[in-house]
């Protein structure tokens, strides 16, 4: 059985504001696999977020079917949701 990835976890951990190289620390701390932060390195390095309802809302709208399915499907499909109840 893969893997899965828990991005709400990552999010909620973080301190707001949070900037774009925050995630990306503390999604590499968090082993995170290489395939998914060489895509999503480029697309948040230099965001920026005031509350984790920031980023939530932004992943909704920029993480791509390829990058949910490298984190597992099921993870994405529960953070999308949620952030669309936030928008």
């Amino acid at each position: 059985m893969p893997m899965t990835y828990n991005l709400d976890n990552i999010i909620d951990g973080l301190s707001y504001p949070a900037s774009g190289d925050d995630v990306i620390d503390a999604l590499n701390r968090n082993n995170f696999p290489q395939d998914f932060m060489s895509e999503f390195s480029p697309m948040v390095k230099g965001k920026n977020f005031n509350s984790a309802d920031d980023l939530h809302e932004w992943l909704s709208l920029n993480m791509t079917t390829h990058m949910a399915g490298l984190l597992g499907g099921a993870t994405v499909h529960d953070l999308i949701t949620r952030a669309k109840k936030t928008a």
